[in-house]
């Protein structure tokens, strides 16, 4: 079993943002400052050390509480039994996005007193999964991903410390295979050190120790839409390059079903109008990649994805829905009369109630026809716009064309 020493801050692996010598957590500690706190980032990255050192550095005792297993009585328990008792009570909750409702109710008179500490951590983006009002009460820091050379220099620090020895090469493959997790890195050296023998790390043995490298990111959590995100952006600004990275890392996650959903978005919020047989395409290779299942569907997607790329793109289709949707939503539009005309008159008492005067455009040349059909109030509204791209150009003259023209 391998010594690990991470007791100070200065032993704190990356997060030179946090620690570094004008860090928050650092000045906090300088000037024997607590605050409730909020860490997320990947996992393995030290948030749950990171806790520790800090009520370490200011020789403060705290409870720990896990969402997971420990139940809303044992966090009662801690709370009532301690509160009395100490000028503040500090509680570590990891996982702290696992907490339900309850749970988190239970925290929120303590916090109005100031008198309990949180040092909660997670994997989970706090803005998405933590009570608006837990959240407003803590400081919330991102932990970053660990950079190789810090990586590398603490798996060092660690050999000396244990009075190991290791090839660098070794060591640098266990970095490329942890990607940043530094627990999986410390795993992997133990495993290494315990298991064989000097003379037979040669390459056959290391290649099955890391036949299955890390990847970053599950399919749910934070991690997992930050990588959607990247996929989709990457996409729509046309980088052939980084898209069939990020799909990559999608793929090596197995969630088929997301990336399919994704393309098919993609394809008409980004796409659009600028190349409309492109679309019914994306539909049709996801459909075909669900059919094969993986790796078969790799390439059914790395070539569509490809052609997405280098698409022409328009968002004019987007832009206009979402235009419309607003103008319901904060200017009271979705209340107007729809024009009398254009109501149902499929049966005998219509004309009664003046529902009249529709004209039918396949009546007329190039079926159309000069009508209103908006309410009368948005009368000169205008939602859609065209991008500058040939289809929607030649589309837009047709349309324009047909309303200048006298029927």
């Amino acid at each position: 079993m391998l010594n690990i020493n991470i007791k100070e801050l200065d032993d704190i692996v990356g997060q030179k943002h946090l620690v570094g010598k004008y860090g928050i957590i650092r000045k906090m500690i300088e000037n024997k400052k607590i605050y409730s706190c909020i860490f997320f980032g990947l996992p393995g990255i030290g948030k749950t050390t990171l806790t520790k050192v800090i009520c370490n550095s200011l020789k403060i005792e705290y409870f720990s509480f896990n969402p997971t297993f420990d139940s809303k009585k044992t966090l009662k328990e801690i709370l009532e039994n301690n509160f009395k008792n100490y000028k503040e009570v500090v509680l570590i909750i990891d996982e702290i996005h696992r907490m339900n409702r309850d749970k988190q109710d239970i925290l929120l008179p303590y916090l109005e007193t100031k008198k309990l500490i949180i040092l909660g951590t997670t994997t989970e983006n706090p803005y998405f999964s933590l009570n608006p009002a837990i959240r407003s009460r803590c400081q919330i820091f991102e932990l970053k991903e660990i950079d190789s050379k810090d990586m590398l220099i603490f798996l060092k620090k660690v050999l000396l410390e244990n009075k190991c020895k290791l090839k660098e090469e070794i060591l640098k493959k266990i970095v490329i295979n942890s990607l940043g997790d530094l627990r999986s890195s410390l795993n992997l050296l133990e495993i290494i050190l315990e298991l064989y023998k000097k003379n037979e790390l040669n390459d056959e043995f290391l290649n099955n120790i890391f036949s299955n490298p890390n990847v970053f990111g599950s399919s749910y959590g934070n991690e997992f839409y930050n990588l959607q995100s990247a996929f989709h952006k990457s996409l729509r600004g046309s980088d052939v390059d980084a898209a069939i990275y990020y799909l990559a890392r999608l793929i090596k996650i197995g969630d088929l079903q997301s990336i399919s959903r994704r393309m098919i978005a993609m394809a008409y919020e980004d796409i659009g109008l600028a190349n409309p047989t492109l679309l019914s395409r994306v539909i049709l290779a996801v459909q075909s990649a669900e059919r094969l299942g993986f790796p078969e569907a790799n390439q059914i997607l790395s070539s569509t994805v490809i052609e997405m790329c280098l698409s022409p793109k328009s968002n004019s289709a987007y832009l206009a829905i979402n235009k419309a949707l607003t103008d319901i939503e904060n200017k009271g539009t979705g209340t107007f009369d729809i024009p009398t005309h254009l109501k149902y008159a499929g049966y005998k008492s219509a004309k009664k109630l003046g529902y009249v005067g529709y004209k039918y455009p396949h009546d007329y040349e190039n079926s159309w026809v000069d009508q209103e059909y908006l309410p009368k109030q948005m009368k000169d509204i205008k939602y859609y716009f065209a991008n500058k791209n040939d289809i929607e150009i030649k589309m837009n003259k047709i349309w324009t064309d047909r309303k200048t023209k006298k029927n």
